[in-house]
């Protein structure tokens, strides 16, 4: 330790002080990465408005999926599912083993007439009464890591949907 200019009698460890220096400058990138993270949603539903959503069609366009890309363990999250041009009443969404193993169903928007749960998957069946419908799906996942969700629609087209569930 030694004395400044020998003007007063104050102890100075200058190599503490780089030691400190360094640390507060690798915390304000630290921090500057969290507000970057929630501002692209990464910390949960929020940020940017519309950053952390994706939408997928099918291929003849009959069927739109909007849903998140990241998810949070136990925190309900939103699916927005657009059908176009509906041939037939009663159509029905049929989500793979995955969605069923993986996430919860907390609510569904109108409520399905008739629901069926197979080997492959689950199916639900709507009535709907007009040529587009949307129905709204209200899940929780169960399950840490990455989560991979195959939709069919009315017409056998299919969304493939991956997502990422943070804890």
């Amino acid at each position: 330790m030694k004395k400044h200019n020998g003007e007063l009698e104050i102890d100075e460890d200058l190599k503490m002080e780089h030691r400190t220096w360094t640390v507060q400058r690798v915390s304000w990138v630290i921090l500057l990465l969290i507000v970057i993270a929630a501002l692209l949603g990464f910390t949960g539903r929020g940020g940017v408005k519309g950053i952390n959503n994706i939408t997928k069609s099918t291929p003849s366009q009959t069927m739109e999926v909007e849903y998140d890309r990241f998810l949070r363990d136990e925190v309900e999250g939103e699916m927005k599912i657009s059908l176009k041009n509906l041939k037939s009443t009663s159509p029905t969404l049929f989500f793979s083993r995955e969605f069923y193993d993986k996430v919860r169903v907390e609510e569904i928007v109108p409520e399905p007439e008739h629901v069926e749960i197979s080997q492959d998957g689950i199916g639900y069946t709507f009535r709907a009464t007009k040529p587009e419908f949307i129905v709204l799906y209200y899940t929780k996942p169960l399950h840490i890591g990455p989560l991979q969700v195959v939709t069919k629609g009315p017409d056998n087209e299919t969304v493939t949907m991956s997502q990422f569930v943070y804890p």
